[in-house]
């Protein structure tokens, strides 16, 4: 998955699955709201951060909004970490 700033606000892309991307929508200090941009996925999600004592994001993880969330969109078992080459500034 690649985070990235376009505009003023985040984007979350999957290259695995193209038509996994949306935007990340400000929720509290360390995490957003992802707003797939396929509608038709009725799994909006929870990022989560955390961050290094710098304040640089680390790692991230993603929960269902929704309890009826369909369960073949199982967020549970990802476990995202900054590739060392690239930041994520969030």
């Amino acid at each position: 998955m690649e985070i990235f700033q376009q505009g003023n606000g985040y984007r979350i892309s999957c290259k695995s699955s193209p038509r996994l991307k949306g935007e990340l929508l400000p929720f509290s200090n360390n995490s957003f709201i992802i707003k797939w941009d396929d509608r038709s996925y009725d799994a909006d999600a929870y990022i989560i951060f955390d961050y290094d004592e710098n304040g640089k994001a680390q790692s991230a993880r993603l929960k269902p909004i929704s309890g009826v969330t369909d369960f073949s969109f199982d967020f549970d078992d990802l476990d995202l970490r900054k590739n060392s080459k690239e930041s994520m500034n969030i």
